[in-house]
């Protein structure tokens, strides 16, 4: 308990001193204690964007562009995070597969998809499902979230080695790891049911949302849960939840209640 106490002891001072910037997430709807200044994030952002862009250049098609950029802008602009300036890209890979039927978002408000992905939507309903997804990453701040974790977990990582003590070291790490994980999957559906609530601001159909996902499931459909003999993967074993999960967790946002079979399918 004493130390408990003296860590969060810290937070004041470090306040006062600068290093941390207290602020409240409108997204989250909690008080943030972080590190990285919106200044910082943007410009972590567009280094990261930057080589994105190089190692995948953006599909030379002018009129797809301008409508996910249209799209992305209509969906920012009714954001918890509508002070950002955000960037929509349409990118290619030299090596299709199954991991490029994909999005992502970076701090600071850029947001790509993989062309693979946008020919798998059937309506923009859909698309704008995946763009409000990656926007609620950025709004929440999941990614300076989890890199701020990241760091603290490498610090009492290296506090354990430094005891000496071999059995506690590892220990600590596993817990660590099944830590970041379960926050991970958190995050993924926290950034859907955000992703909902922008989608009916700013007038698209939220279940759009879930037929994409059960599209996704189908692309995805040989990443099993289940192990040989019948043997079910535990659930904190993944990063990101299963569809069935989302599925049902975007059907209590959309309906107050998801359907029976969605929690028979939920790994648990």
């Amino acid at each position: 308990m004493k130390r408990t106490m003296a860590r969060f002891s810290l937070v004041p001072l470090l306040l006062a001193a600068g290093c941390v910037e207290s602020h409240f997430n409108l997204a989250t709807g909690k008080q943030d204690y972080s590190f990285t200044s919106d200044t910082r994030e943007v410009s972590v952002g567009r280094k990261i964007a930057a080589k994105v862009e190089k190692e995948n250049p953006p599909v030379a098609d002018a009129p797809l562009q301008e409508k996910v950029d249209a799209m992305g802008q209509r969906l920012a602009a009714v954001s918890d995070r509508k002070d950002l300036v955000y960037h929509f890209a349409v990118i290619d890979d030299d090596e299709p597969d199954e991991e490029t039927v994909n999005a992502f978002s970076l701090p600071g408000g850029y947001v790509f998809l993989y062309n693979d992905l946008v020919k798998k939507t059937a309506s923009d309903d859909e698309l704008a499902g995946v763009i409000a997804h990656e926007i609620a990453h950025i709004a929440a701040r999941h990614s300076v979230q989890r890199q701020e974790s990241g760091i603290g977990a490498s610090l009492a990582q290296i506090a354990a080695i430094a005891t000496r003590n071999g059995p506690a070291a590892t220990g600590l790490n596993v817990a660590l790891q099944a830590t970041m994980l379960a926050h991970a999957r958190e995050d993924e559906l926290q950034a859907d049911k955000l992703g909902v609530k922008y989608m009916k601001e700013a007038g698209f159909n939220p279940e759009g949302m879930l037929s994409f996902l059960r599209t996704m499931q189908e692309v995805h459909k040989s990443e099993s849960n289940y192990l040989p003999r019948g043997v079910v993967r535990p659930s904190y074993a993944y990063t990101h939840p299963g569809v069935p999960e989302r599925l049902a967790s975007i059907k209590e946002e959309l309906y107050g209640v998801a359907d029976y079979i969605d929690y028979l399918n939920v790994p648990r």
